[in-house]
């Protein structure tokens, strides 16, 4: 008959503590996710809104889903297409490195294009401090920076944007 020894408690104490340590440690250490409440919704949305059209003004807004897909905010059916993957990766990482505040510390200078019968362009991005509007008879637009190229390539096919 083989004797069987028994764990001295101690030991078995300590193994356990030392496990619930290191389960407190690798939980202290890792990132916190904090979830980003607009990750659900628009990544930027394009208003054009002024001018003189036939029947009344031209105005139309067009929104960029996270997801790629393109509307118009009028009613249904209001579907425009789809931005492809790369277009819309190129957006989304030019809108989370913008600095918006300098974008905003050059102020528009001119006579609104809304007071001749022309269409002022009012963009709302979904960035990760919260939606950032940039209206260009507010804020003197240079539409050759990368956030506003981008949305260009992305939009481009839905909704015609100025170009430099």
């Amino acid at each position: 008959m083989q004797t069987v020894r028994r764990a001295d408690p101690r030991v078995a104490a300590i193994v356990v503590l030392a496990a619930v340590v290191a389960l407190i440690a690798a939980a202290c250490s890792a990132p916190i996710s904090i979830p980003n409440p607009l990750a659900t919704g628009p990544l930027v949305s394009v208003e054009l809104r002024g001018g003189l059209c036939a029947a009344a003004t031209c105005d139309t807004t067009v929104i960029l889903e996270r997801d790629g897909r393109v509307h118009q905010a009028a009613k249904p059916p209001n579907d425009l297409g789809t931005v492809p993957p790369a277009d819309l990766a190129a957006l989304d990482a030019a809108i989370r490195t913008t600095d918006f505040a300098a974008l905003r510390s050059h102020p528009f200078g001119g006579t609104c294009p809304t007071a001749f019968d022309g269409q002022e362009v009012v963009f709302e991005f979904g960035a990760p401090g919260g939606v950032q509007r940039i209206a260009t008879c507010e804020i003197a637009v240079d539409f050759g920076q990368p956030l506003f190229m981008a949305v260009s390539a992305a939009l481009g096919p839905f909704v015609p944007l100025p170009t430099t």
